[in-house]
């Protein structure tokens, strides 16, 4: 009497099993279309690739739970910045771009603070104006290195970083400003 109560007990641990897997494309799918959604009211065409880079936004059901994920890639992207131009400060001794990029590393030193600035204060639940506002450091941070590299050289070595910081801080800022 005991094998066909076993039996069945395992048959339908089974078949739950199967529809929970059954199930779960289907949930990616509607969150990987709720990011696309979301991203598209930003008008930013890196965002579902910024978002996307984060396993969390699969699971983000809210522009909230995206909004902090944002806020926590571009505090990530300010910090790892901020090293990598002091990397082509140390790389560039000497050269023409050093005193500038040195500058520029102090932009993004101070920026990063920032970064986790607005991390913190999205984490407590800040104002979201104060998190803009301590979010725009890192896009400031890249916009006025590029420009000052710009008109000193005409090849940047931190183009690309600069490009990408300035991005995801906006991209951020833009997620957070759905919120208001």
């Amino acid at each position: 009497m005991a094998r066909p109560a076993a039996a069945v007990t395992v048959l339908l641990a089974v078949v739950v099993l199967v529809s929970v897997a059954a199930s779960l494309p289907s949930a990616v799918v509607g969150d990987a279309r709720f990011v696309a959604r979301t991203c598209k009211r930003t008008n930013h065409t890196e965002c579902v690739k910024m978002l996307s880079a984060d396993r969390r936004s699969a699971r983000a059901t809210t522009v909230h739970q995206l909004a902090g994920i944002a806020v926590d890639i571009a505090a990530a992207t300010v910090k790892s910045s901020a090293a990598a131009v002091y990397g082509k400060f140390l790389e560039n001794h000497g050269q023409v771009l050093e005193l500038t990029l040195l500058e520029c590393w102090w932009m993004y030193d101070l920026a990063a603070g920032e970064a986790q600035a607005a991390v913190d204060a999205y984490s407590s639940g800040g104002a979201y104006l104060d998190v803009v506002r301590h979010q725009l450091a890192g896009y400031y941070a890249g916009i006025m290195c590029d420009n000052m590299i710009v008109r000193r050289s005409k090849v940047s070595p931190v183009a690309d970083i600069d490009r990408t910081t300035a991005t995801h801080c906006n991209i951020a800022v833009d997620i957070i400003g759905l919120l208001y």
